[in-house]
């Protein structure tokens, strides 16, 4: 993929894409929010971090990997529209294959008849999940999952005004990466990570690494955003049906809606006998939680500027695995020039992930001394 552009005139918006040869494709449409998808067969993208503003009817667009073997592109709409057409263009002079999608606005009605309604999936008709039975017996070194967020065709945060050189996907990619070489250096640990290159995981299956492992710690790693250029700092956010404040409000409502954007919802709903055993499992998960994200903001202010009021709650779909203790940690700010650029570093990144080891190690002297 070579290129994308948008084109608009009185009666429609065309966007457009470059690419070296035809693909497979399929377009279907999502709302709240109207979204356009386009899915592709898996493309090599050369055009920069996975996102861009839009014009005319596209608010934003968005691309990266979905799932192996599948590109995504995701156009936001300001207006209820309806595909037009959908075709490519042969090469011609100095242009590659054209992918062209032309967009009409339309009415909310119009535009609501079009779209794909995702499969629910209740807990007899969802497939098994493998998980390893007692996977904790015998182990000899803790087992902690790093969540590098976002990832394919949901970039995260993109800063503002040139404030930051990578989207989100790649500063919490290289984070982890570097967080996981910490903590192996020690000998007292085994890392996972949810995703190590670039392509989109669900919510759902990013917990259901750490269940399915019988992990000892989930650690979500990302970074934030706020209109206020000016603010800077990390933040480490724990699981509360009610946001804590305001901005961690927004923030549950930025992360969650990445699993919109992939049309899917795969919760169920358990019934009343379930939900009794699943509440006191999830208070206990929920207090080691919280005592995890003491440890670990008081051996991070050591190591990074930290947020007023650094430990927030807020309701995160990938903090709701049952089992397993789990946190946010929302390393800086990419609306921030400094942030964004100190974020990139390999030195903070060390830092950030040498802290984390103290905390992680202090968190299990703390809660499992005898184990």
């Amino acid at each position: 993929m070579s290129g994308a552009r948008i084109g608009v005139d009185k009666n429609r918006t065309r966007f457009v894409l470059e690419m070296s040869d035809k693909v497979k494709f399929s377009i279907f449409t999502l709302a709240d929010p109207n979204r356009i998808v386009i899915d592709i067969d898996e493309v090599d993208w050369k055009i920069g971090p996975g996102g861009a503003d839009g014009k005319g009817v596209i608010e934003r667009y968005r691309y990266g990997l979905f799932k192996p073997g599948t590109s995504r592109i995701v156009l936001d709409l300001q207006y209820p529209v309806k595909v037009d057409k959908s075709f490519f263009l042969p090469p011609k002079k100095k242009y590659p294959y054209r992918f062209v999608v032309d967009l009409k606005r339309t009415d909310q009605k119009d535009f609501s008849s079009t779209i794909r309604k995702p499969r629910q999936m209740t807990l007899a008709s969802r497939p098994p999940q493998p998980v390893v039975e007692s996977a904790r017996i015998g182990r000899t070194k803790k087992l902690i999952v790093l969540d590098p967020g976002h990832g394919g065709h949901d970039p995260g945060n993109l800063g503002k005004n040139g404030s930051s050189k990578f989207p989100e996907k790649t500063v919490a990619l290289t984070a982890a990466r570097a967080i996981k070489k910490e903590l192996e250096r020690t000998g007292r640990y085994e890392v996972i990570l949810t995703r190590t290159r670039d392509i989109y995981v669900k919510h759902r299956a990013r917990s259901h690494v750490a269940h399915a492992h019988q992990a000892d710690l989930f650690i979500s790693v990302h970074c934030d955003a706020i209109d206020d250029s000016r603010v800077r700092g990390a933040t480490v956010y724990t699981l509360s049906e009610k946001a804590s404040d305001r901005e961690a409000a927004a923030l549950a409502a930025r992360e969650n809606k990445s699993d919109i954007i992939a049309g899917m919802d795969l919760e169920a709903e358990p019934d009343e006998v379930q939900g009794i055993l699943i509440e006191l499992l999830q208070r206990e998960t929920m207090n080691l939680s919280s005592s995890f994200a003491t440890e670990l903001v008081g051996q991070l202010k050591n190591a990074t500027l930290l947020r007023t009021r650094p430990h927030r709650t807020a309701s995160l779909l990938v903090l709701k695995g049952l089992d397993v203790p789990s946190v946010l940690l929302e390393l800086g700010y990419l609306t921030n020039r400094k942030d964004a650029a100190l974020l990139m570093q390999r030195e903070t990144q060390q830092k950030i992930g040498r802290s984390i080891v103290k905390a992680v190690d202090r968190y299990f002297q703390k809660n499992f001394a005898s184990n």
